[in-house]
């Protein structure tokens, strides 16, 4: 019903609002506002970065808090005839606080109570809004009533219409009831704020009373009353522990470290507060002297205790208009005491109820009630753990024997014995960890995502968990009086040191993987790159993966290992691209090219600035005869800046270069290559690298003109050979110059030694048979696939006059001496059989099929053809001679023998 009331709230008081604004639009100008209010708003724009022109009056109603909005009313109003009615409506926001219904509205961990709905439907209803003429509330009344509602918007909800500069807790113990019983004390201590002699205030109770509840309460309804603005211009909080939790376990602080923690924490308060980074508290205090400051410091008693002079001392060295608000255990001197009693009787069965109520629980009787209440001394705290009892289904303990001082460790150990083991745990977990998700959870205690959940949703029950949420989705934290029972009272001690082990573990182990990476200087461009914020047990998990990637390409149980354990860990890490780009690398081994495409792409979605994901999808794409969706990839990277002249970029640039002509290539879009490397000569580092792909461009332009028009073949293999020519000299032999070159050569060899291309066009035969013999031997240092002899052989066949190759320099290059560049293990082995082509399945098929002089049947593949291109294995034809290489090995039973090598006959 709440959550109902609330959106009625909201779209009804947004109404009123929008309803002044437009008064305040129609009716004044900056002229006749209160320059000094003016003057603070612009100011606070400023600061805030945004862009503010005070000289219009719509800029001043836009950047207004709902104070300032009525200020502004009430200035061009004065002396007319509606300032007695605008007085009247502004003094119906203060009786009925519609400043807290406003800040409640954009608060979503704080409790909407139903009486707002009445507050804000009260105003609504007044006929003063008619008087003024403030049109369309009234409407906006009507339609909430019956039910038509309509959310205001989002940045309207989102924006706090009052907030005095603060550091205060997003969620609070007692969020759920809200404060309960404690008016008077709330009253009294709003007094002492107020108060300018007031100095030094200290709010004292046994544990469990609600210090902190009633602190935190009075704090938030300071900085959220515009009043409060007289007294006090920001508040810092502070809350101080007994213990200090450390990576190694709970360690005690003894009176001098406490105090240096405390100035650290006031420090730290005032540079986030004020958006500062003052180096010494000294320095921050003093910047902020003239400010009227409110200092709470939250369960002080340890140092009150031990060493008082050290808390003295500081607060003496405080300005004067600062003021101190301390919660403890124990008495302070020199300052305003007020002693927290128990919840008097009705009090505590009012908070009892309304507890019992919003967890979900059956009411009780109210006989009940008072039994219960009065058996935990009215303890606020006390009676939270004992309810939660109630509600996991245990019986209410005996308490009457138990000291009103040691009430609330009781009924928490009462509440802990009807916990699962996994609850507990939970809480060690959390305890250690500080702020845990359900997938921290997992992972520290090796339980499943349902074993997790299953156990939050019993803790979820009792006031021993606070939820919140953050980026990473909810998360859980122990709040101060439960963190203190589980210090004193530690319900299992193994875990806890379990966690702390793992803890410290991981830390050490995710240190040494940013070490080793740094030493490796790996660029954010590559697959292995890992940032070093990455969570540790992901940083761990993705670490191993790239470690074993290379060894899981030969051996696919290792594969698998990898696969299960990805998959084991998707619940924990589904929203975390490394994740995802990890898992998919591993389904590429294992052939799964589907589901690794779906991860690379859940990679991109999650980090769409992340190049390898990209890269990584694109060479899948191009490895499954994608070509345009690989070059679209490409072209995506290229347009993301991956391509720049950055020295530790152009490795990068060059492999993305490298994918994106050869999926055009691939495509049969060379035209597309041939425009986009017009300006190859000016592309600096990758200069040699364009040049490449655009003579394979013309090569590939010329394949399709071969028998079409052999004068553009002539034409377009000269222009390759050209460009080649150039890139040899300017950039010399590299890797993919020389397989590209090979290449161009075989087509040169292939065109020329018919005796049409020979006879027609011999200069260019004899140009592109001398580009040949100036670099075949350098190209053919690297790439061992090229058999020189067998390709010489053929150069030397080729009928053109002064062909290069006809003479004495290059007959050492012949089949007699074919161990130039070879050794023994190229050479053409012995065993070669003589066969015959007598079946082709289709003109471009992979296989073919052979008979040897006795009959017998041989199968030939495309994949061990030793001695030419595609181009050449496409035009092997029927009846054509071939030398093959029998497979001994294979169950020939009725089959064709498998041809494990093929040559062509010479």
């Amino acid at each position: 019903m709440s959550n109902e009331m609330k959106r009625k709230s909201a779209m009804v008081l947004h109404e009123i609002e929008e309803a002044l604004g437009c008064f305040v639009l129609n009716n004044g100008n900056v002229d006749n506002v209160n320059l000094d209010r003016l003057e603070n708003i612009h100011k606070r724009e400023l600061d805030k970065g945004r862009e503010f022109n005070k000289s219009s009056i719509k800029d001043v109603v836009e950047a207004t808090y709902l104070d300032e909005l009525f200020g502004f009313v009430m200035d061009i109003t004065r002396d007319s005839s509606v300032e007695g009615s605008v007085n009247y409506l502004y003094s119906l926001f203060h009786h009925l606080d519609v400043y807290e219904v406003r800040n409640a509205i954009s608060h979503p961990n704080r409790p909407f109570w139903d009486c707002y709905w009445y507050r804000v439907a009260s105003i609504a209803s007044d006929p003063v809004n008619e008087v003024l003429g403030l049109d369309g509330i009234k409407e906006a009344l009507a339609a909430a009533e019956s039910g038509k509602i309509s959310d205001p918007p989002e940045e309207w909800v989102n924006k706090i219409i009052w907030q005095i500069p603060n550091n205060l807790p997003d969620i609070f113990d007692h969020g759920l009831t809200g404060l309960i019983g404690r008016s008077k004390e709330l009253s009294e201590l709003k007094k002492f704020i107020s108060n300018r002699r007031v100095n030094t205030i200290a709010l004292v109770a046994p544990g469990g009373a609600g210090k902190t509840a009633l602190a935190l309460d009075l704090l938030n309804s300071i900085v959220s009353s515009p009043k409060f603005t007289k007294y006090v211009d920001a508040v810092v909080y502070c809350s101080m522990k007994t213990e200090k939790l450390t990576s190694e376990g709970v360690i005690s602080l003894d009176a001098a470290e406490t105090i240096d923690e405390l100035k650290v924490n006031i420090l730290e308060s005032i540079n986030e507060i004020f958006d500062e980074c003052y180096s010494d508290i000294e320095s921050a205090i003093q910047a902020k002297e003239d400010l009227n400051v409110l200092l709470c410091v939250d369960n002080l008693e340890t140092l009150l205790r031990d060493n008082h002079d050290a808390f003295e001392e500081l607060n003496f060295s405080l300005p004067s208009n600062w003021k101190v608000l301390v919660t403890s255990r124990v008495a302070i001197s020199n300052s305003t005491i007020m002693s927290l009693e128990s919840l008097k009787e009705k009090s505590a069965v009012h908070l009892a109820r309304t507890y019992i109520s919003k967890r979900g629980g059956a009411d009780l009787e109210n006989e009940e009630y008072i039994k219960l209440t009065k058996s935990c001394f009215y303890n606020p705290l006390a009676i939270r753990l004992t309810l939660d009892l109630v509600l996991v289904g245990k019986d209410v303990p005996s308490s009457l024997n138990v000291a009103n001082k040691e009430i609330a460790e009781f009924s928490y150990n009462n509440l802990i014995d009807a916990l699962t083991v996994s609850a507990i745990e939970i809480m060690e977990a959390v305890f250690v960890e500080g702020s845990s998700s359900r997938l921290s959870l997992c992972e520290l205690l090796d339980k499943t995502l349902d074993e997790i959940s299953s156990a939050i949703g019993e803790l979820s029950k009792t006031s021993l968990i606070i939820r919140g949420s953050s980026d990473q989705g909810e998360v859980y934290t122990l709040s101060d009086s439960v963190k203190d029972l589980l210090i004193i009272s530690p319900r299992n001690i193994d875990v806890r040191n379990s966690v702390q082990d793992k803890i410290h573990k991981r830390r050490v182990l995710s240190k040494e993987i940013d070490i080793k990476q740094a030493d490796k200087e790996l660029p954010k461009w590559h697959p292995d790159y890992v940032p070093s914020e990455t969570a540790e047990n992901l940083k761990i998990l993705v670490s191993e993966v790239c470690g074993s990637l290379h060894k899981a390409k030969k051996s696919t149980d290792l594969a698998v290992s990898l696969f299960r354990k990805l998959k084991d860990s998707s619940f924990i890490y589904d929203k975390e691209y490394l994740y995802h780009k990890s898992f998919a690398r591993v389904l590429e081994i294992l052939k799964d090219y589907n589901a690794a495409e779906k991860h690379y792409k859940e990679s991109i979605d999650i980090n769409p600035e992340d190049p390898s994901s990209k890269y990584l999808l694109a060479r899948l794409c191009h490895a499954t005869k994608r070509y345009s969706d690989a070059y679209d990839i490409y072209l995506e990277l290229e347009r993301d800046g991956w391509i720049d002249l950055e020295q530790e970029n152009v490795s990068f640039g060059k492999s993305i270069y490298n994918g994106m002509f050869l999926a055009l290539l691939y495509d049969g879009r060379h035209d597309d290559a041939l425009e986009k490397t017009k300006k190859w000569k000016e592309s600096g580092v990758y200069r040699g690298v364009l040049g490449t792909y655009r003579a394979s461009a013309w090569k590939r332009k010329m394949e399709n003109a071969v028998d079409s028009d052999p004068e553009l073949a002539a034409e377009c293999l000269v222009k390759s050979s050209r460009i080649l020519s150039d890139v040899f000299r300017s950039e010399g032999y590299f890797r993919v110059v020389n397989k590209q070159a090979v290449k161009i050569f075989e087509e040169i060899e292939f065109c020329f030694s018919r005796s049409y291309f020979s006879a027609r066009f011999p200069n260019q035969g004899i140009e592109l048979l001398s580009f040949i013999a100036n670099n075949l031997v350098d190209v053919a240092r690297d790439e061992k696939n090229l058999r020189l002899n067998v390709f010489v052989d053929k150069l030397r066949n080729v009928e053109i006059k002064d062909n290069p190759f006809q003479g004495h320099n290059w007959k050492a290059f012949s089949c007699s001496n074919d161990d130039f560049f070879h050794d023994d293990s190229d050479a053409v082995p012995v065993g070669l059989v003589g066969v015959k082509i007598t079946n082709r399945p289709k003109e471009k098929a992979s296989y073919m099929f052979a008979k040897d002089s006795n009959g017998n049947d041989y199968f030939l593949h495309y994949n061990n053809f030793k001695d030419g291109n595609w181009r050449v294995w496409c035009h092997i034809s029927i009846g054509d001679s071939l030398n093959v290489v029998a497979d001994a090995t294979a169950d020939t039973t009725g089959k064709a023998t498998n041809a494990k090598e093929i040559y062509m006959s010479t």
